[in-house]
């Protein structure tokens, strides 16, 4: 069953970096097809109910808009710790994990347009993606691990408000999900302490506000669902993020 679970994310997980949602409804008479490529387009600082506080950077993001409102491209990012507030180290590396833009991460993300009003869109959200992750080891002096992650789910944005004149606006969006990840067996053993599944499933939950395109507000939860220690790996994590976007 679990095979059968981590199949299905593999196959259709390519997604988009969470509190990098982009936010894009158009109505289709008024798009054109766009390609672009940036680099350092957000900056971000994020702390969370396990006592981390971290920086990220998207170095680098190709982007490409379809007329239909279809959207794909490849994100590089890379965040550094400053604080580690836990006295739990596997929370520690649980926070770094849980995390969708942690370590150093590059992933490929894709959005289907489902329903696309003059003000609001909603749209199946998904992406793939890999993880460097710098980690505190239970034992022995490996400090790095890798893991593949999956997500999956639907992004509803609407535009609260907006004074053209002025180049003021605010949006809001929600984004459900699902997510998997896959870990080495022998990191698990070196950083979770086994308690953690080669393949650990569950659950997220985005929402935030942007103003003017620029900076944004975010929440967003995830849990574990699948792991052998409900208490200490399998606690849901709150994350809060501010983001600049340039």
């Amino acid at each position: 069953m679990k095979q059968l679970i981590y199949l299905i994310f593999f196959v259709s997980s390519f997604n988009l970096n969470a509190q990098l949602l982009e936010l894009d409804y158009r109505s289709p008479v008024k798009r054109e097809s766009l390609f672009k490529i940036v680099i350092f387009k957000h900056f971000m600082a994020g702390v969370n109910t396990l006592g981390h506080l971290d920086i990220s950077t998207e170095v680098l993001n190709t982007n490409y808009s379809a007329s239909n409102g279809f959207m794909t491209g490849l994100s590089v990012m890379a965040t550094s710790s400053i604080i580690s507030g836990n006295k739990d180290d596997k929370k520690n590396n649980l926070s770094h994990l849980l995390n969708p833009i942690g370590g150093i991460n590059g992933s490929i993300y894709l959005l289907f347009p489902m329903q696309a009003k003059e003000k609001s869109s909603l749209k199946l959200s998904t992406r793939m993606g890999i993880k460097l992750i710098q980690g505190t080891p239970l034992q022995g002096f490996e400090n790095r691990f890798l893991s593949n992650y999956g997500l999956l789910g639907l992004l509803y944005q609407k535009l609260l408000f907006e004074d053209a004149p002025e180049n003021e606006r605010i949006d809001f969006w929600v984004y459900p999900h699902m997510m998997v990840s896959q870990t080495k067996e022998k990191d698990l053993s070196l950083f979770f302490d086994n308690e953690l599944e080669p393949i650990s499933y569950g659950y997220g939950l985005q929402t935030g506000v942007e103003f003017n395109q620029k900076l944004r507000v975010v929440l967003l939860l995830n849990q574990f669902l699948n792991t052998l220690a409900p208490e200490s790996v399998g606690i849901p994590v709150l994350r809060f993020s501010l983001v600049y976007r340039r």
